[in-house]
């Protein structure tokens, strides 16, 4: 459950609400540590080592005296030095920290990050676990010495992207159908394991029932290294799957990690995104080898929080931590939301899609060339006024308002522009049974499954809102025709076909948008008035420019661009 609780606990310390902000990255100082808090640190390690063999009994423990927040604080102290990071090796700290993390419960269920307490084991298991990966891939060293040669940034930082670069390299080892495992203590060659595989269950089963409060922990906290953590959850899904008679993966722990994946992508740093996305990846692959697919998630409470933690990561404040998301994160978030319910959501719903809009908006015209993953992040993206039309499909007030506004949108941020824009920019020499020719196929469905849903949902007094698009309509059908048109001599009759087929399809789906719309195509098409201008018939879409300057004088609106405007 959400922690509502607002006062400290005499054990657990602050609740979440509290205590998140604390571990901010400014509210970071370097420190150099002598002997004595050396020495509490160790002892502090030791001590919650303890407990690490009781996992499966954590309500018969007594915390209270034993293990503190003072002495959870003192081996955390040990990341402000790069002189003290080792103290994270100490042998059983992170099945301590998973016990630890059970006993700290509200309303008799396990919730660890409601309280202080909580959250800080899991920060030292970070710690901890991506000083053994660190150290069981050989780049311990390396690592300390980055930090040591890079005094400006902060260690945790530093730390992370060397656990994210280990991740990415044992996940392609992974791939490549070498052993990873033995990086976890997990391999036929390993003695101790760094982590039991029951301890990576319970770990699994702990930060999924308590995945609101995770996330929202995470939103407020710096939390480092999250890349390490789902490194360990995904080889224990491939170790469990292994010992399955007969071996095969568990579609259900598959599903509670990808839910876990998901908020962390929703938080993760730039430096972790790569590696996340290769996690990802393999956890697809297992899921497809099963001929099956991630489903919904389970309905959530946090469903609020999730939106407003992908409107965050879409318009990043703090860049330096956070790049602006590419195609491959914005398509990521998308598909996590289409995942995940978000009934009474529909305006942060709405406000994630035209966020996200912008974001492909940005990166289309910032590529020459169109990645595969930019056309299928956008027709990721036309599946977000499709559930939210047809989740308001209703006649009341509310239900006509949301759709209002959906529409709306669409006319504010250019999206039929954007997909005139991806239709010119399909391979029309795509072979069937290639990539080309799938993201082709998949695109031009959406795009039509999209244009239905509009259709469905419009209202005379909807329309309206549409009436001045045939001019824009018009030159993208008339581009389409004539890129159809275009042949070159040197190709046999058969690559001509098979353009002419590409764009005749491309061409239907366009015509689709003209019926569901009700455009006037009897309109004569608007071209700019300067003579010398290079492109007269503006295609509306690739410059998002249409015919938008008008005259100083008479203010008919004729040029497409300032610089038409002025030359005449």
């Amino acid at each position: 459950m959400l922690a509502l609780a607002q006062k400290s606990h005499p054990v657990w310390g602050r609740p979440l609400d509290q205590y998140a902000h604390a571990y901010q990255l400014s509210a970071f100082r370097k420190n150099v540590h002598g002997a004595t808090p050396r020495l509490l640190a160790i002892l502090a390690a030791k001590q919650i080592g303890r407990y690490s063999d009781r996992t499966d009994m954590p309500d018969s423990i007594d915390v209270s005296e034993q293990v503190t927040i003072s002495t959870l604080e003192a081996v955390l102290k040990m990341a402000e030095d790069v002189d003290t990071y080792k103290t994270f090796l100490s042998p059983r700290l992170i099945g301590g920290c998973i016990t630890l993390m059970q006993t700290v419960k509200v309303s008799g269920k396990t919730s660890p990050f409601s309280y202080e307490y909580g959250y800080l084991c899991f920060r030292i298991l970070l710690f901890s676990l991506g000083m053994q990966m660190l150290s069981g891939g050989n780049d311990l060293e390396l690592t300390m010495q980055n930090m040591i040669t890079s005094p400006d940034i902060e260690t945790p930082l530093v730390f992370s992207s060397h656990v994210a670069r280990v991740v990415e390299v044992q996940t392609d080892r992974a791939v490549e159908g070498f052993d990873c495992d033995y990086i976890l203590g997990w391999g036929p060659a390993s003695n101790q394991p760094v982590v039991s595989p029951e301890q990576a269950r319970a770990l699994l089963e702990i930060v999924w029932s308590d995945r609101a409060n995770f996330l929202k922990a995470l939103m407020s906290a710096y939390t480092p290294a999250l890349s390490g953590l789902l490194f360990l959850l995904w080889r224990y899904v491939v170790l469990d799957g292994a010992r399955a008679n007969p071996p095969a993966p568990n579609t259900d722990l598959i599903q509670l990690v990808m839910e876990i994946y998901s908020r962390c992508l929703l938080v993760a740093t730039s430096d972790q995104t790569a590696a996340l996305f290769g996690v990802s990846d393999e956890l697809g692959v297992l899921i497809f080898t099963l001929g099956q697919r991630i489903g919904a998630f389970a309905h959530t409470e946090d469903s609020q929080i999730i939106f407003e933690a992908c409107i965050r990561r879409l318009a990043p404040s703090d860049t330096r931590i956070y790049a602006p998301p590419n195609a491959i994160l914005v398509t990521g978030l998308l598909g996590f939301l289409a995942l995940c319910p978000a009934p009474g959501l529909d305006e942060a719903h709405l406000s994630v899609f035209n966020a996200a809009v912008e974001r492909f908006w940005s990166e289309l015209t910032s590529n020459k060339k169109t990645p595969t993953l930019l056309i299928e992040g956008i027709g990721l993206l036309l599946k977000h006024p499709r559930l939210l039309l047809q989740a308001n499909s209703r006649t009341d007030v509310h239900g006509q308002s949301i759709k209002t506004q959906v529409l709306e949108s669409l006319v504010k941020h250019d999206l039929f522009d954007l997909v005139a824009a991806v239709l010119l920019r399909l391979d029309p020499n795509a072979e069937e049974k290639t990539t080309a020719f799938h993201t082709n196929t998949t695109f031009l469905q959406s795009v039509t499954a999209t244009f239905e849903a509009i259709g469905d949902s419009l209202t005379p007094s909807l329309l309206e809102s549409f009436r001045g698009y045939a001019t824009n309509w018009l030159k993208v059908e008339h581009q389409i025709i004539t890129l159809g048109l275009c042949m070159d001599l040197s190709h046999d009759r058969k690559a001509s076909q098979k353009r002419e087929r590409h764009f005749g399809e491309c061409n239907d789906a366009w015509l689709l948008l003209a019926r569901v719309l009700q455009l006037d195509l009897n309109a004569e098409p608007t071209g700019c008035k300067f003579t010398r201008c290079q492109d007269p018939i503006v295609i509306v879409g690739l410059d998002r420019r249409g015919l938008g300057y008008a005259c100083s004088k008479c203010k008919a609106v004729s040029y497409c661009s300032v610089q038409c405007q002025t030359g005449d």
